[in-house]
C-alpha cells in the first residue's frame, strides 16, 4: 500500500517533491492522498478476504434473524395448538350440556302434555257425566 502510494507520488511530483519547501505540496497532493484514503477507508474494498468475511457476517446476521423468526412462529403455533385443544374441550362440554338440556326439555314437554291431556279429559268428564246421569 505504501509502496503503491510512493510510486504514484513520485510519478506525479517526482523532482518537485525533493526540492519543495515544507507544506508547499499540501494542496497539490491533497487530491492524490484523499483518493487513497477513500480507497483504503473500507478494508473490504481492497482486501477480498475481508470483503468475503463482511458478506459472511451479513449472511450470518440474516440467518440469526430467520432463526429468531422461526422460533417465534413455533411459539405461536404451539400457542394456537393449545387454544385449539381448549376449544375442542369446551365444544365437547357444550355438546354434552346441550344434549342433557334437550333431554330435560323433552321430559318437561312430555309432562306438560300429559297434564294438559288429563285436564282436558277431566273437563270433558265433568261436563259429560252429569248429562249422562240426567238421562
Amino acid at each position: 500500500m505504501l509502496q503503491e502510494l510512493y510510486t504514484q507520488f513520485q510519478d506525479r511530483f517526482g523532482g518537485d517533491a525533493a526540492m519543495a519547501p515544507t507544506n508547499s505540496l499540501t494542496k497539490k497532493a491533497k487530491e492524490l492522498l484523499s483518493g487513497e484514503c477513500k480507497k483504503y477507508e473500507d478494508p473490504s474494498n481492497v482486501d477480498k478476504a475481508q470483503k468475503v468475511l463482511g458478506q459472511v457476517d451479513v449472511v450470518k446476521g440474516q440467518m440469526q434473524d430467520n432463526i429468531a423468526g422461526m422460533l417465534k412462529n413455533t411459539e405461536r403455533a404451539e400457542s394456537l395448538a393449545e387454544k385449539s385443544d381448549q376449544l375442542n374441550e369446551q365444544a365437547s362440554v357444550f355438546k354434552k350440556k346441550a344434549v342433557d338440556l334437550k333431554k330435560q326439555m323433552r321430559w318437561k314437554n312430555l309432562k306438560m302434555t300429559i297434564i294438559l291431556v288429563l285436564v282436558i279429559i277431566g273437563a270433558i268428564l265433568i261436563i259429560v257425566v252429569p248429562l249422562v246421569v240426567k238421562k
